[in-house]
């Protein structure tokens, strides 16, 4: 061991001042002026449903209560108990259409359940779109592009 003492590097620190620096070092603080927010929803809460209603006779005339009533058959019938505990709104009815807002996690059976209905004078469901946004469901924007 010898005894030499250790150079004292606390004399060497300069501090330098951000605005002294040359522009191309220097750190860009003050923010765009435009103020721009991006977010995701990943889950939305809704699924949005454009159903059909078809039955034998030309002139049926559906109501948003018939509607409803068709449809809790189908989910009792498919699901039972379960099936009729899921919450529908009924959003449009035009004709024999019915744009319908479904929980997301329930969208899937609620297909199924009106896929598979018939009810007792012969009429059905057809599915004709399904969304998670509703945008696309009052437009025909595009129905044809898988024809």
């Amino acid at each position: 061991m010898s005894n030499e003492k250790e150079p004292d590097v606390s004399n060497n620190v300069e501090m330098v001042d951000a605005a002294s620096l040359p522009a191309a070092k220097r750190k860009r603080s003050e923010k765009p002026s435009s103020n721009v927010t991006q977010f995701t929803i990943r889950n939305p809460p809704w699924a949005y449903l454009q159903l059909s209603l078809i039955t034998n006779s030309p002139n049926y005339q559906l109501d948003a209560l018939t509607a409803h009533l068709h449809l809790r058959a189908a989910l009792s019938q498919f699901l039972g108990l379960h099936g009729t505990a899921i919450p529908i709104d009924i959003l449009k009815l035009h004709n024999n259409d019915v744009h319908i807002r479904v929980p997301r996690e329930d969208a899937s059976a609620l297909v199924v359940a009106v896929g598979g209905w018939v009810g007792k004078s012969g009429e059905g469901w057809r599915v004709k779109n399904s969304s998670s946004w509703g945008v696309g469901l009052h437009s025909n924007a595009g129905a044809d592009l898988f024809k």
